[in-house]
């Protein structure tokens, strides 16, 4: 009993009750209203993605929680080519010893 017991509350604390969905299906997260000067300047600065040839880039989770189950390897781009719902892009700043960072992803 306490084995099985064991492998169930590992199963949900390694896997975070997390739901996958469709790479397709993921609605970006709204850019929040930036209020401190390093937010103003992160939006300022945040990068303007181009895709000439390739994937799309696609938001790889919501407000809710849910995470994309990732594009399906098919050896072409047919399947990721137009984000229809938008491109999400994250990002941090932060100060760390008297040097202003921004972090994107």
């Amino acid at each position: 009993m306490n084995r099985v017991l064991f492998v169930a509350i590992a199963a949900v604390v390694f896997t975070g009750g997390v739901i996958a969905i469709d790479h397709d299906k993921v609605q970006p997260i709204a850019e929040p209203t930036p209020v401190t000067v390093s937010e103003k300047t992160a939006v300022k600065f945040k990068p303007m993605l181009t895709i000439e040839s390739g994937c799309d880039s696609f938001p790889a989770i919501n407000a809710a929680g849910e995470v994309t189950g990732g594009l399906k390897g098919t050896g072409g781009t047919s399947g990721c080519k137009v984000s229809l719902l938008g491109s999400q892009v994250y990002g941090r700043a932060a100060w760390h010893n008297d040097i202003w960072a921004i972090m994107y992803a």
